[in-house]
């Protein structure tokens, strides 16, 4: 899995890509509640380039979104894989909101 942070002018963005299994989906958390420090008005998490997505990662999704919402942080979910709305729907957990307005 690789993860990037891009500061846009609008809000910060965390990219994924590859698998977000077992031994990486901690990562996500662990850099989005780092990001989240810094009270941005938003967090953007885009999952376009996920290519597995486990139970791991829904919990990562969860523990970001709980982070976000203690510091009054809008996280929205931008371009996520199949895989990952796949499963997000099948579980009956969409935490996110989807993102829509055109940031890069």
């Amino acid at each position: 899995m690789r993860l990037d942070l891009h500061n846009d002018r609008n809000a910060p963005m965390i990219t994924v890509s590859g698998e977000v299994d077992m031994s990486t989906a901690h990562l996500i958390s662990e850099l989005a509640e780092h990001v989240i420090t810094g009270r941005p008005a938003r967090l953007v998490l885009d999952l376009s380039g996920v290519t597995f997505f486990s139970a791991h990662g829904i919990s990562a999704l969860l523990r970001t979104q709980r982070a976000a919402e203690s510091a009054e942080v809008t996280l929205a979910l931008r371009a996520a894989a199949p895989c990952v709305t796949y499963l997000l729907a099948v579980t009956g957990t969409c935490p996110l909101r989807p993102h829509t307005d055109g940031l890069a």
